[in-house]
């Protein structure tokens, strides 16, 4: 069993003639202790604890509990694979063994063979999974500065800063990216990525094609290249199967590509735009043609309230009784917010005054609503009042009305002696007084005589029973 003293003597004579490794300086000297020379400065290594740190050991009774018969976890088994295969290789288990859990690479594991548990199989392994990690990925690394070594907020220690940035290779990372080519696309991805670019009827658009396809939409992006600074190039360089970029002409393109975008997207909104008007034409132009009638009658309204017509004596009526305050309801006036209409486009005040005058229509009030009808429709027929009606409820239903004798019973037949003036009642006669009851308290008397029935309407043969 090793010490960490016979620990550093090793390395001491591996490294002998390692302009790397040098010995410590301070006194007293410690033998456990020895210094390398990295790139950032001096690190000096205490390994007391190196071999006990390093040493995962597990006993071969605890890797026996996760025996695939005994364990119903399988995924445990599945870790311990190669040490319960070791173990169980003899019959008596356990027996005093002691196993270092390493992780297995992935390769071992695509061989099938039996990992070597050391330290440096250790370091290959995780590196040979990160290197795997990185190939299908695209990583982006972080780098993290300490404004000072106080850990305060708000202190900026200008010597600490340019010593990480000098350990990080900071200005090293940017130069390299700048002069170099830090990206990289094959090919098919570099046409499906910047095809806009080029005339879409040059390129060949095909896998064998696809480094002619790239090369073509290079040519296009740098006939008006940008203007850059010294420390930055517009440089590319074509692989087997891969574009490699720098960080240069990787911007240039992306710029370019979302000013195309830009405008395919404006051309993409006009066109349907234009489209989406000219198929409402003709709704707008007819909408706009009733707003400039309306214009015109607004006039011709002004006009007439001043200068009535003389040959038109309902308007003259109708102006009189608006001068004595009769209360009428105005004209409906346009939409807010439209244009007044050119005074070249109105119509002609005379025939709009004539066809007015022809049809009995006044400008300054509306038309008046037509009288109820003085008559109902059962069935195909007409009936005219009065009508007799039998009451299919009590109104009205307080017992105020019973008692001095002004309700109307269930049952009761009443006559109807016409249409009320509001909506949905009918007036009956009871007792000499005049009552507005709803049409739906009461129903007609079949093959009724009280009204005189008139020949069949067969214009109003859908009308509803009231």
């Amino acid at each position: 069993r090793g010490t960490a003293e016979t620990y550093v003597s090793k390395i001491k004579v591996q490294h002998r003639n390692s302009a790397r490794l040098e010995q410590r300086t301070l006194e007293p000297y410690d033998p456990r202790i020895f210094a390398i020379r990295h790139f950032a400065g001096r690190v000096e290594y205490d390994t007391t604890d190196f071999l006990d740190t390093n040493r995962d050991v597990v006993p071969d009774d605890l890797v026996s509990v996760f025996y695939k018969h005994t364990c119903n976890f399988g995924f445990a088994t599945h870790l311990f694979g190669t040490e319960l295969k070791a173990l169980y290789a003899q019959e008596n288990v356990p027996r005093g063994l002691s196993f270092r859990i390493a992780p297995t690479s992935h390769t071992d594991l695509l061989n099938g063979d039996e990992p070597v548990s050391t330290l440096t199989q250790d370091f290959h392994t995780r590196l040979d999974n990160l290197l795997r990690t990185l190939v299908h990925a695209r990583p982006h690394f972080v780098r993290c500065i300490r404004s000072n070594t106080a850990e305060k907020a708000g202190v900026f220690d200008r010597g600490t800063v340019v010593r990480q940035i000098r350990a990080l290779q900071v200005l090293e990372t940017v130069n390299l990216m700048a002069s170099g080519f830090p990206h990289r696309l094959r090919f098919k991805q570099f046409t499906a990525r910047y095809r806009m670019l080029a005339p879409f009827r040059l390129l060949r658009r095909c896998e064998e094609k696809a480094l002619e396809d790239c090369k073509l939409i290079l040519d296009f992006a740098l006939e008006n290249p940008p203007e850059l600074d010294g420390s930055v190039t517009l440089s590319w360089a074509p692989g087997k199967r891969h574009i490699f970029l720098s960080e240069g002409i990787r911007q240039h393109l992306e710029n370019l590509r979302t000013e195309v975008r830009m405008k395919s997207a404006t051309l993409i909104q006009a066109t349907w735009r234009g489209w989406n008007l000219r198929k409402r034409l003709g709704t707008i132009r007819r909408s706009h043609d009733i707003k400039m009638v309306g214009g015109g009658m607004l006039t011709l309204n002004k006009s007439s309230a001043t200068r009535p017509n003389a040959n038109n004596p309902t308007s003259n009526s109708n102006a009189n009784a608006t001068n004595t305050g009769t209360a009428t309801r105005p004209r409906p006036q346009p939409i807010a917010g439209t244009p007044p209409p050119d005074p070249n486009e109105k119509c002609d005040s005379k025939i709009i005054a004539q066809t007015c005058t022809l049809f009995g229509l006044d400008l300054e009030r509306p038309p008046p609503v037509p009288p109820s009808r003085s008559y109902t429709v059962t069935g195909n027929s007409k009936l005219g009042y009065p009508q007799t009606r039998l009451m299919k409820m009590n109104f009205p239903e307080d017992s105020a009305a019973a008692t001095v004798g002004e309700q109307l019973r269930k049952g009761e037949a009443v006559t109807v002696t016409g249409a009320s003036h509001r909506r949905g009642h009918l007036i009956v006669e009871h007792n000499g007084i005049s009552l507005h009851v709803p049409f739906q308290y009461m129903e007609l008397v079949k093959n009724s005589t009280s009204g005189s029935p008139s020949p069949p309407a067969s214009t109003n043969a859908g009308a509803v029973n009231i």
